[in-house]
């Protein structure tokens, strides 16, 4: 057998590793020696575009474990302090803005609840709950995680506002794949539970 063949076998054993791991971190971290081997065999057997495929393999596994590693430091410093602000910077790859005009309703009562929301601009009025939300706040998380999944409250927009918007398929994606994101969320929702249980007001 010959040194490229050996690359050759070395990646694909790699690649059935890291298809056999439990967990997105560990298949990134495993894709990526693999990626390395596919782009030595295609360098040494003249077979170029298959080492162009696992360099472009290569950054995308070290860019999304990036971002997993991210994720996991932010979410494990807010899980260790339960009073820290909360701070979106780590679902920000995850989200997209939405512009609301004033008086605009972003979701009624009964509605799913398909996706969760940051206020970043503007305030939010809840109004069964008689509440208004202000900047920095997140909402909309307990209803991902309802029985039903549906809003328990309707949602309007209290002069011009800015969101950032994650879908409920991305968050329970995420609640999933990093422990720490699921503890931080779950803590979140709980103490979200408790505030609403001594004022006598529900989460939408």
């Amino acid at each position: 057998m010959t040194p490229v063949e050996i690359l050759g076998y070395l990646a694909l054993a790699l690649l059935l590793a890291s298809a056999a791991m439990r967990t997105i971190t560990w298949l990134r971290i495993l894709a990526m020696p693999a990626n390395l081997a596919i782009i030595a065999y295609g360098a040494f057997s003249m077979r170029y575009p298959i080492a162009l495929v696992g360099a472009v393999l290569f950054f995308l596994n070290a860019w999304r474990l990036w971002e997993m590693r991210q994720l996991v430091a932010v979410t494990r410093a807010a899980t260790a302090a339960g009073s820290a602000p909360i701070t979106m910077d780590w679902l920000l790859p995850y989200m997209r803005p939405l512009a609301l005009p004033a008086d605009a309703v972003l979701f009624r009562k009964g509605d799913a609840a398909d996706a969760l929301y940051f206020i970043s601009h503007g305030r939010v009025r809840m109004e069964e709950m008689d509440k208004e939300l202000g900047e920095g706040t997140l909402f909309g998380e307990i209803g991902l995680f309802s029985d039903h999944k549906v809003r328990t409250a309707t949602a309007t927009a209290v002069g011009d506002c800015s969101l950032l918007v994650v879908s409920a398929e991305k968050v329970r994606e995420l609640f999933f794949q990093n422990p720490e994101f699921g503890f931080f969320l779950t803590g979140l929702i709980t103490r979200r539970l408790a505030e609403d249980a001594a004022a006598g007001t529900l989460r939408p």
